[in-house]
């Protein structure tokens, strides 16, 4: 992403400034005003010139792909982040290579404050919110399709004893992977129990 800071006498001709060295017109970058600026006495003393910092605008997936490459760089990953999907209903980056261990996390942990990380600077860098997911060697498929084992498992329990079951502590995400999985199955019904960290979903028999 190309960006520069230039000063000016005022806004305007900062921001000129600004757009002949990058080479591109007002429609392609993003301007953020750092110092608005004031006129001197006469015209002369005691002045501030105006500051601004123009960048040029990226689309999301690209964005959020090379912002990403720029986190694990400065981890020291041995990883590539690339776009799996760009869509009108968000953009998901994968990471591909080495140290994938340490990138997925226990339980997905780290994969998700990357995620969370990502996701922030998206927003700023683009100035509304976009739905971004981050994923590392197919884990997310991975473990969505544990869950719906787990569900199908569970489900079946409930069914053959006729009694509740009381799933392990798990994220709201998991929750509703599990939930989903069931909501076609006329045997059995889903709801959560507890709260913060020991909120737990519960299958029960109709």
């Amino acid at each position: 992403m190309k960006k520069v800071t230039f000063k000016g006498k005022n806004i305007e001709e900062a921001t000129k400034g600004a757009l002949e060295v990058l080479g591109l017109g007002e429609d392609k970058v993003n301007v953020k005003v750092l110092k608005e600026g004031k006129p001197g006495m006469l015209g002369m003393i005691g002045g501030e010139e105006a500051e601004v910092e123009v960048s040029e605008k990226m689309e999301v997936a690209d964005l959020a792909r090379q912002m990403l490459q720029e986190i694990l760089d400065r981890m020291g990953m041995l990883a590539i982040a690339e776009i799996s999907e760009d869509s009108e209903e968000g953009v998901v980056v994968n990471i591909k290579g080495e140290d994938m261990g340490r990138i997925i996390g226990k339980e997905g942990a780290m994969l998700k404050s990357l995620q969370t990380l990502l996701s922030i600077m998206v927003a700023r860098g683009t100035g509304s919110k976009q739905h971004v997911s981050v994923d590392a060697g197919g884990y997310r498929e991975k473990h969505s399709s544990a869950l719906n084992r787990l569900a199908r498992d569970a489900a079946n329990d409930v069914v053959q004893t006729g009694q509740e079951k009381v799933l392990p502590p798990m994220n709201a995400h998991d929750r509703r992977i599990i939930h989903m999985a069931l909501k076609d199955n006329s045997k059995v019904e889903t709801h959560s129990r507890g709260d913060g960290r020991d909120r737990r979903l519960v299958i029960g028999p109709k």
